[in-house]
C-alpha cells in the first residue's frame, strides 16, 4: 500500500474548499479521502496484472483467484478450472478461440467454453429413439428413459403420447401413421 500512497494530497477537489484529492501513484485513480486511496491500494496492480494461464488483463476479469503459483495469480474463469482439477489453461486455436477438449468446438471466451463444458458429452450423445447426433438436432428433450434422452422432435412425439419413433420405409424416410406420406426427418414429419 505504501508505494501507492502519495505523501500529500494532489490538489483541492473542484467546487470544494476543504476537500482534497488523493491520487494513486501506480494507476492514477483519484479518491476524495486518504482512506479511500488506502483501500484501493491494497489491491492496485497499476494495470500490470494478467492471468498466468490465459493472459487476460485485469480489466477483462470479474476477479482474481488462486492458481498453482499462489493466490491471485489466475483470472476468475481459470481459477475455477484450477479448482476443478485442471492443470493448465484451456487450449486456444490459431484464431485465438478456446477449444473444448472433448468435442473440439471453439468459443470466443473462456466463460462460453465453461458454460458449454457443463453439458458437453464429447459428441457421444444420441437420441434413444432415432439415434440422431446432438449437432444434427434442435436440442434434447425428455423421454421414457428420463430427461434429455430424446431429440426435440422425438420428445415432441413422446409428449403427444407416442411410445416410439415413427416407422421408416425402405428408403429410410419416416412414414406418417395417419396419411402414409414419407418425410426425410422426424422434424418434417412433426409430432
Amino acid at each position: 500500500v505504501a508505494d501507492c500512497m502519495p505523501d500529500e494530497p494532489l490538489e483541492s477537489a473542484p467546487g470544494a474548499e476543504n476537500d482534497l484529492v488523493w491520487q494513486c501513484k501506480r494507476c492514477g485513480k483519484r479518491y476524495a479521502t486518504r482512506g479511500g486511496l488506502a483501500g484501493h491500494g491494497r489491491f492496485c496492480t497499476g494495470g500490470n496484472w494478467s492471468c498466468k494461464w490465459c493472459m487476460c488483463p485485469e480489466l477483462q476479469t470479474s476477479g482474481k483467484g488462486p492458481g498453482p503459483e499462489g493466490p491471485k495469480t489466475l483470472c476468475h474463469a481459470c481459477a475455477s478450472r484450477y479448482r476443478a482439477g485442471h492443470q493448465s489453461a484451456p487450449t486456444v486455436d490459431a484464431d485465438g478461440k478456446f477449444v473444448c477438449e472433448q468435442c473440439a468446438r471453439t468459443f470466443e471466451t473462456i466463460g462460453a467454453l465453461g458454460g458449454h463444458r457443463r453439458f458437453c458429452d464429447g459428441g457421444t450423445w444420441r437420441c434413444s429413439w432415432c439415434a440422431i447426433k446432438y449437432e444434427d438436432c434442435n436440442g434434447k428433450g425428455p423421454g421414457p428413459e428420463g430427461p434429455k434422452t430424446l431429440c426435440s422432435a422425438c420428445s415432441s412425439r413422446f409428449r403427444s403420447g407416442h411410445t416410439g419413433p415413427p416407422p421408416q420405409n425402405e428408403d429410410g424416410q419416416y412414414v406418417c401413421d395417419s396419411c402414409s406420406r414419407a418425410f426425410d426427418t422426424i422434424g418434417a414429419l412433426g409430432g
